[in-house]
């Protein structure tokens, strides 16, 4: 039926009533809408195009109808709140339905059809990344992490320098593809196969948006074949085998050695930690070994009881007390993890012992920075009131000092956590009880656990931190529950004194000497 139109009327219209006829007042007479089927109100205002109306479903939707050679077609205008930042929202929506009635009528054809098999066709390499980065970032499932969507923007600028960006999927010949991912291979496997695998599941993520559009408007899809597929067909990416080949033999992967490098690293990294005001960044990377975590994982971590208990189940935290408000006492809890997943883990003695140590240690830290709220919660504080976080997060400067002063050759950040399944592997610990730790993506891990699993992971926890720390005596010693006996320690690591600074002297210190000058004068 039709009615004119205005924006009062098109707010109120829903699903739960429809018009059925105009009433002796001249205003519509609604009906109860039976199933809440969807329907259409036609604008009979003066200004409006012939079959220009709103479509009222799960969304309100303008829509212009025309009929060419005897086939009706109807195209989208656009939703109603597509329009709201006009100042006259329906006139616009007329105008814009005028100019696709004209389209129709010219072609015989929807032109927003047209304009997706158009769009389809002509999709460059960048708007297909950028229409996946979006998927990924916004999508409901497992949304991309920001570790994520950096490695997409990164393999982006590759195909920049390029200049692939702005050439279409069609016209790209996978034999040219084949040839540029040999070019890379030798020198950069890792990320060559990297920009190759996104690049292919870009692609292939918008032919299948594009197959689905096509079967919605009963035509064929305009891209069919993605032609990085080529890559996996021939056999051309490594397997998890050749990749693990390719580790050992190009010495990429360094964890600490339980009978060489775990002791004197642990020693000449608690020895560091009363020098250069470097007490957060030691507890930061000892809590990686502690916790085989990532460094991205336990960065963000709060203090449990400082945290507002709304945002307790969406923040990463370090719980101290068994205040029995849940079946696992002390414990720590990543809520962004590579994976996707969230982790908890058991905050056994000794890692409870650190934990207790850092918190007294960032009382006294955020005191002496004169940080503000920004950085209270945080169990490892940013060292700069500057920090745009409020939290520490990279130790790679503290680690190199920590490796010199230890003999260590080679260390990631990654290897510490490689470290910590180098342990596990020594003392036998279960695979299923490591794929739990890890909380690896293919591993069937969660962070609800029963309570014999989570015995069985406080058990091992226990036996994993206590045979790492009995490696470096003096640690064990000094985080060890207080009854326990101690073991025999050599004598404490002593590091190298800092080097002395270098300039002219800070402004404060000229300060300083010239009013004492002036005192004596």
């Amino acid at each position: 039926m039709k009615f004119k139109l205005d924006m009062p009327l098109v707010w109120g219209l829903t699903l739960k009533e429809k018009p059925i006829g105009i009433g002796a007042d001249g205003k519509l007479v609604f009906a109860p809408n039976a199933g809440e089927k969807d329907y259409i109100l036609y604008d009979s205002d003066q200004e409006a195009p012939v079959g220009f109306g709103i479509r009222v479903s799960a969304k309100k939707t303008f829509v212009i109808r025309r009929k060419v050679d005897g086939k009706s077609i109807m195209s989208k205008v656009g939703n109603v709140t597509d329009f709201t930042h006009e100042k006259r929202p329906l006139k616009a929506a007329r105008e814009k339905a005028s100019e696709l009635a004209t389209q129709i009528v010219s072609t015989g054809k929807n032109p927003k059809v047209e304009a997706r098999k158009l769009s389809a066709a002509e999709l460059t390499l960048e708007m297909a990344f950028a229409r996946y980065r979006k998927h990924m970032a916004e999508r409901t499932q497992k949304p991309a992490s920001k570790e994520t969507l950096r490695v997409i923007d990164r393999v982006v600028g590759n195909y920049r320098s390029w200049k692939w960006l702005d050439r279409k999927v069609r016209d790209i010949d996978p034999a040219e593809i084949e040839v540029k991912y040999n070019e890379g291979k030798a020198l950069h496997p890792v990320a060559n196969e990297q920009a190759f695998r996104w690049a292919s599941a870009a692609v292939q993520w918008n032919i299948g948006g594009e197959a689905l559009h096509a079967a919605s408007a009963n035509r064929e899809p305009t891209l069919k074949a993605n032609p990085f597929a080529i890559l996996a067909l021939n056999g051309m990416y490594r397997t998890r085998e050749q990749k693990e080949q390719d580790y050992e033999t190009n010495n990429k992967r360094n964890p600490l050695l339980p009978r060489k490098t775990f002791g004197p690293f642990l020693e000449a990294a608690w020895s560091k930690r009363t020098t250069n005001d470097n007490e957060t960044g030691i507890h930061f990377l000892i809590a990686m070994l502690l916790w085989g975590c990532r460094r991205s994982e336990h960065a963000k971590c709060q203090w449990y009881e400082l945290i507002d208990p709304l945002d307790r189940n969406s923040t990463s935290y370090v719980k101290l007390a068994d205040d029995g408000t849940d079946e696992y006492g002390p414990h720590i809890r990543f809520v962004s993890t590579k994976g996707g997943k969230r982790h908890r883990l058991p905050l056994t003695p000794f890692a409870h012992a650190l934990m207790v140590q850092r918190q007294k240690a960032s009382v006294r830290e955020l005191h002496d920075r004169g940080h503000g709220a920004k950085s209270r919660n945080f169990v490892f504080p940013a060292r700069s009131k500057q920090s745009k976080t409020g939290y520490y997060s990279n130790p790679d400067d503290l680690r190199a000092a920590v490796m010199e002063e230890a003999g260590v050759l080679k260390l990631t950040n990654h290897d510490l956590r490689r470290s910590f399944g180098t342990l596990m592997t020594s003392i036998r610990v279960p695979e299923k009880i490591q794929g739990m730790f890890f909380n690896h993506a293919h591993a069937t891990v969660t962070d609800r656990y029963n309570a014999a699993e989570w015995e069985d992971l406080r058990d091992w926890m226990c036996k994993i931190e206590q045979a790492m720390l009995m490696l470096a005596p003096n640690v064990y010693n000094a985080l060890k529950p207080t009854d326990w006996p101690p073991l025999p320690a050599p004598d404490p690591h002593i590091c190298r004194p800092p080097a002395p600074r270098t300039g002219r002297p800070r402004k404060e210190s000229k300060s300083i000497e010239t009013s004492m000058k002036a005192e004596h004068v």
